[in-house]
């Protein structure tokens, strides 16, 4: 087998090398260990055989008693007979052949994997044993390579899945297998985490997933949150996946990236040759992806931009992940970008982006002030020009407006309400950049994004 170095060919399943030039382009690898060279083994020189008058007089010898002294090595040993006599003999005779050990050339240094190959084998792997988009197997495989540099990550991205239960039941099954010391959990409590020290990447089914939960699984994504349990203060924080419901936005966990795994009615294909050995051997290269590259990620500095400011701080810590590889990082950034898109639109759907909508009419029309009821028409307003048949009481646009932040007060004896000042209104701003989807041109990125150092929003 050839010494490979670090940025070599990809081996191929048939003994063939390719470049690796896209991440669709990786096709299964064949696990190698390189196997030692072995010296051949000099072969012992043979006795050279008597002739054939010393062998009838030795056995005419024989017949009558008489045993030959031999004069030289007999054929069985192979050595001359010992000396004979006291210490101040000559010195003794060497023996006339040596045989010879069998010798092992050192093995090669085994070959560091590329981010390149990382992400394509573990697209592969998902993909060969479960039905999920491809976008969907990208973003699982930028996750599953931040789980191997947890301890060099200030930020620890949730992976929530939503969709068929049997998908994502499998989906976990394959993330068992690849994630740093990965543990399956049914369900996940507060009081779990006391017994959790040691396992670094958390995989939950948790289909009756709650406000609760949800919570605390937020605060597990940063490190520098701790948890205070058993009358002492701990930091837990580690990679989660979890399956949260069938449908999405049930809650929102910060720091999160959703992905849906939707139903299909297709048969299983059959496994392509070679996955098992692919399984076992992909988070081998991982581990030593990682002892090449954490000192690079611990000093990591890389920005994205063109993302919103809560994906910017997911993408920022699934990119330090990624070192040598610019065009990985541009990828993971567009695929990010799509998923902001997709969750801006869910949220322009809810009544929240109704109210803040509603509010920033009234702000529009001039009005210094306004009572929650004057919300709650407008809000109706806008629902009815949609052809929308729910209406907002007063007392739920109190409620929504106080998840939104935005703190009502007494205005008069007439109830409560908002004054329009500079920084009730900059926070209503911020809320309508949030849920309130314009139509805009994405930004373009620089070239070379590893030099960015400010956020652009979409």
């Amino acid at each position: 087998m050839p010494d490979f170095q670090e940025n070599d060919l990809l081996l191929g399943a048939e003994g063939h090398v390719k470049q690796p030039s896209a991440v669709d382009d990786i096709e299964w690898f064949a696990p190698f260990v390189p196997q030692p060279a072995v010296s051949p083994v000099a072969s012992p020189a043979q006795p050279p055989k008597p002739s054939g008058m010393s062998v009838c007089l030795d056995e005419y010898f024989r017949k009558r008693g008489i045993l030959p002294t031999p004069s030289n090595a007999t054929p069985e040993t192979g050595f001359p007979p010992p000396a004979t006599g006291g210490e101040g003999n000559a010195e003794a005779v060497q023996p006339r052949e040596t045989f010879v050990a069998p010798v092992e050339t050192p093995l090669p240094p085994p070959r560091k994997p590329t981010a390149v190959e990382l992400i394509g084998w573990i697209k592969q792997t998902i993909l060969a044993q479960m039905h999920l988009p491809d976008d969907a197997a990208e973003i699982v495989a930028f996750w599953v390579i931040s789980t191997w540099f947890q301890d060099a990550l200030s930020v620890l991205p949730c992976l929530v899945i939503t969709g068929a239960a049997h998908e994502a039941w499998a989906l976990l099954h394959v993330l068992r297998d690849l994630c740093a010391r990965a543990v399956l959990l049914a369900d996940f409590r507060r009081s779990h985490l006391s017994v959790l020290h040691g396992f670094q990447t958390r995989l939950v089914w948790a289909p009756r997933f709650d406000r609760r939960t949800a919570d605390l699984l937020s605060t597990l994504t940063d490190r520098r949150f701790s948890v205070v349990g058993g009358g002492s203060l701990g930091y837990n924080s580690s990679p989660t996946a979890i399956y949260a419901d069938e449908n999405p936005g049930k809650h929102n966990i910060q720091n999160s990236i959703h992905i849906h795994v939707p139903a299909t009615n297709q048969a299983p294909s059959a496994p392509p040759q070679g996955l098992q050995k692919t399984i076992e051997r992909v988070p081998v290269h991982l581990d030593q992806y990682r002892k090449k590259n954490l000192s690079n990620v611990l000093a990591g500095t890389w920005v994205p931009v063109g993302l919103s400011s809560e994906t910017t701080a997911i993408a920022t810590a699934l990119g330090r992940a990624i070192v040598d590889a610019p065009e990985l990082r541009h990828k993971l950034v567009s695929l990010l970008r799509t998923l902001d898109q997709q969750r801006g639109s869910e949220l322009s759907n809810t009544m929240e982006a109704i109210v803040v909508e509603g509010i920033q009419a009234l702000i529009y029309g001039g009005l210094e002030r306004a009572y929650v009821r004057e919300i709650a028409t407008e809000a109706n307003r806008l629902l009815k020009l949609r052809g929308e048949t729910a209406r907002l009481s007063p007392e739920k646009v109190g409620h929504l407006m106080k998840k939104l932040g935005l703190r009502t007060r007494r205005l008069s004896q007439a109830g409560n309400g908002l004054t329009f000042d500079n920084a009730t209104v900059a926070t209503i701003q911020q809320r309508g950049e949030m849920y309130i989807m314009e139509d805009q041109p994405a930004e373009t990125e620089p070239s070379d994004d590893s030099q960015a150092t400010g956020k652009k929003q979409v």
